[in-house]
């Protein structure tokens, strides 16, 4: 058990309240929640506050969730031009609907950006597709492997 003090910001074990221990009475511990609420605990259920953890941001939710890219996914990725990512996210952030209605291209994690570039590829104008032919075929072909 952690040393606590009069004044110090604590939690209970399971973290569903915290706030700033007024008062020690033999075993027990006074907290004073943010909303002026006096609780009292037994001290060995009293620990030191530990800020939440931040979930990791999702772009959405659903059966559509961030995942993982396997090797080959990776290196795809990886070997999209510059160009036609300029073109894609140019393309990608164009349809969307206003501020936040979806985030822009450049911060979608990788798996998003590599389905966006699936689909936003094929719509490019033919002189920016012709010389990277194998990439289209590539990209059409990963979602088979998925």
């Amino acid at each position: 058990m952690a040393k606590l003090s009069i004044g110090d910001h604590v939690s209970d074990l399971k973290g569903t309240h915290d706030g700033r221990l007024v008062d020690i009475d033999g075993s027990t511990g006074y907290v004073e929640q943010a909303n002026g609420v006096e609780v009292e605990f037994p001290l060995n259920q009293l620990k030191p506050y530990e800020p939440p953890k931040i979930a990791e941001e999702r772009t959405l939710s659903g059966p559509l969730r961030d995942r993982l890219l396997n090797p080959a996914q990776r290196a795809l990725l990886a070997s999209v031009p510059a160009s036609l990512l300029a073109a894609i996210a140019k393309s990608y952030d164009a349809g969307s609907e206003g501020p936040g209605s979806r985030p822009p291209f450049a911060a979608l994690p990788e798996s998003k950006r590599l389905e966006a570039i699936r689909i936003y590829l094929p719509t490019l104008p033919q002189r920016l597709l012709a010389s990277h032919m194998s990439l289209v075929v590539a990209m059409r072909d990963i979602s088979k492997l998925s």
